[in-house]
């Protein structure tokens, strides 16, 4: 069914109302697998990392986003930049806003600590 419109004497063709907008095709849906869970702590390894602090700061907009830094030049209380204006602090999992500022990069390292050997007599 047509719907005309009248303007000027003259006639136009409107949009028929049987016709919806159409949606985006329909994709079908991915089934991911879950993340597997651990039942309990005991079933839980005990982890240690190790990681790399850069000696010299460097501005906040340098960062890329999820990369690890610290405000502190020892690396300590590690934040992971998760947009242009916000940063998670790994430890309590909050989430800071962030405008400006400069920060310290923290690479997680796979390098082994210098082992000091005991001392001799």
């Amino acid at each position: 069914m047509e719907a005309l419109e009248a303007t000027n004497g003259t006639t136009k063709t409107g949009l028929k109302t049987d016709d919806k907008p159409k949606k985006q095709a329909d994709k079908p849906k991915r089934h991911l697998p879950s993340l597997p869970s651990a039942i309990s702590a005991a079933d839980m390894n005990a982890v240690e990392y190790s990681a790399l602090a850069d000696r010299t700061a460097v501005e906040w907009s340098s960062l890329q986003n999820y990369e690890m830094f610290s405000l502190s030049a020892d690396g300590s209380f590690p934040m992971i930049k998760v947009s242009r204006s916000k940063a998670v602090r790994i430890a309590d999992r909050q989430v800071m806003m962030v405008g400006s500022g400069r920060c310290f990069r923290v690479s997680l390292s796979n390098h082994p600590k210098a082992k000091t050997s005991p001392s001799l007599p």
